[in-house]
């Protein structure tokens, strides 16, 4: 069971998903908790919900940017419009697992067939299918993932595929308009599409793993389950963001959060490569005014560590839970983002410098990254 929200709404809790069984009751059961991974029962290329800012399209177009610079969607600028760019490019991700067979979706980012998700709509999986809006159907291999970031990076066979285009996830601003297309509810008739607004930035996912999603865009667009991996659009038909987490629908409506493709695509690059993520081995929260007020940090910056991984190397260095990270390497950490991107520029076994507040107190410590524990 997923563990209950906290105090601060800025910082959910998410419950990842594996795969899930086929039927109904499953997929009602997989939308229960704090936040859960969008990820359902097998299907092709499907789903649809009966409202205003749904539509289900099928499309076999190629995959071009809309050709516009606004964040607005307009008359000019439709919802037809980026679906019609970025949906060829959009694919259904059926698997199977020795529990069962789940569902998700990715897209496709190069022409010969490397595709983005996320990792727990493949964790486990024994086999992985891929399907395109043409009905092509192609067999995948998993060519990297990162439990801790969730994300995973898929391989299919293929020359001259539609590929998305990728935006900048720095740049939006919140009231941008955006579009999410997904193989939701793994229902037959087509990919779901859905419409909405950046509702906020800069929000931690901490997941029931341990894992800490940091820097995550939040979306009244509707993510429904089996939509985790696909694309959040902007109205330029550009990824800005991985499709990932939603909140409990008992207790909320339309809050949805997504990997911003920016923090991504270093990680992505690195899962490519094939090359080990470094790890540190803390989660922390973005220190704002707010938690300055609660915990009385005397600052208005920095990343507050809130937990410390048994056997790691911020555990090796000393750092504790109520430390402020304000430096790595000299180069001064505004928010939790900072940390995670300072991790991501180095490599298992190197040394890093990381200046802390503690109590008042500045330190500094060095810690020896590790890889990713198992």
């Amino acid at each position: 069971m997923a563990t209950s929200l906290k105090d601060t709404p800025m910082t959910p809790t998410i419950k990842t998903q594996k795969a899930d069984k086929k039927s109904r009751p499953v997929v009602m059961a997989a939308i229960v908790g704090a936040l859960v991974g969008a990820l359902v029962s097998a299907g092709v290329l499907v789903a649809f919900r009966e409202d205003s800012n749904t539509r289900v399209v099928r499309t076999t177009q190629v995959a071009t940017p809309a050709d516009t610079s606004s964040s607005a969607l307009s008359e000019k600028v439709t919802v037809a419009s980026v679906i019609d760019a970025a949906g060829p490019a959009v694919v259904a991700i059926s698997v199977t697992t020795n529990s069962g067979e789940g569902a998700g979706t990715g897209f496709v980012i190069t022409e010969d067939g490397y595709i983005v998700t996320n990792n727990h709509v493949i964790e486990d999986a024994t086999s992985i299918e891929v399907s395109f809006t043409d009905g092509s159907i192609k067999s995948a291999k998993l060519v990297g993932a990162d439990p801790g970031v969730d994300l995973a990076v898929l391989k299919v066979s293929g020359s001259g595929l539609p590929v998305v285009a990728i935006g900048d996830s720095d740049a939006v601003q919140v009231g941008d308009d955006v579009v999410a297309i997904g193989n939701a509810l793994a229902l037959e008739g087509g990919l779901s599409v859905t419409r909405g607004i950046i509702s906020g930035t800069n929000r931690t996912v901490n997941t029931n793993t341990g894992a800490s999603l940091q820097g995550m865009l939040q979306t009244d667009a509707s993510i429904n389950p089996g939509n985790s991996g696909g694309p959040l659009l902007d109205a330029n038909a550009r990824v800005i963001g991985i499709n990932t987490a939603i909140a409990d629908p008992g207790s909320s409506q339309d809050v949805g959060f997504a990997i911003p493709i920016s923090s991504a695509n270093p990680i992505i690059a690195d899962l490519r490569l094939g090359r080990e993520p470094a790890f540190l081995g803390v989660s922390t929260q973005s220190v704002t005014a707010a938690l300055d007020r609660e915990l009385s940090l005397g600052l208005t910056s920095g990343a507050y560590v809130d937990k410390v991984t048994a056997s790691s190397a911020a555990k090796d260095a000393g750092l504790k839970v109520g430390d402020v990270i304000t430096k790595i390497d000299g180069s001064k950490i505004t928010d939790s983002t900072d940390v995670l991107t300072a991790i991501r520029g180095n490599r298992p076994g190197e040394t890093i410098s990381i200046t802390i507040n503690r109590k008042g107190e500045e330190i500094t410590v060095q810690a020896k990254l590790t890889g990713r524990p198992s």
